[in-house]
């Protein structure tokens, strides 16, 4: 099974997906006088932290053209439905740590990115 697709283009392999909901708060939201929350949620929208399998050059090439749009198409399974689910994301910063440069060909190992729903 494919775990995430971007643009309809397989993903490298993931060696773990963590999905969040994150709560959408109104701009009145905040502590009263005495203590309580009030506010309104104004939407819940996934933010998906993907970490891959060490990769090579062209694997993080790959990944890099898919997440440089500004949105794109993320096709993963949401924990919340049990279903894989198209949702419309955009790209935090990704992280490339170079493991090792052995043979002069560099492994990547702890690639990782948030992608966060539009």
């Amino acid at each position: 099974m494919d775990v995430l697709t971007i643009d309809g283009v397989v993903m490298p392999p993931v060696k773990s997906l963590t999905i969040s909901p994150e709560k959408i708060w109104s701009k009145n939201t905040g502590r009263v006088a005495n203590g309580d929350m009030k506010g309104d949620l104004i939407a819940i929208k996934l933010k998906a932290q993907v970490v891959f399998v060490p990769l090579s050059d062209e694997q993080n090439a790959s990944l890099d053209a898919a997440i440089s749009s500004a949105f794109f198409s993320a096709k993963f399974k949401n924990p919340r439905t049990g279903k894989m689910e198209t949702h419309t994301m955009y790209a935090g910063t990704p992280t490339y740590p170079v493991y090792s440069y052995a043979e002069g060909v560099p492994r990547y190992v702890g690639v990782g990115v948030d992608l966060v729903e539009q």
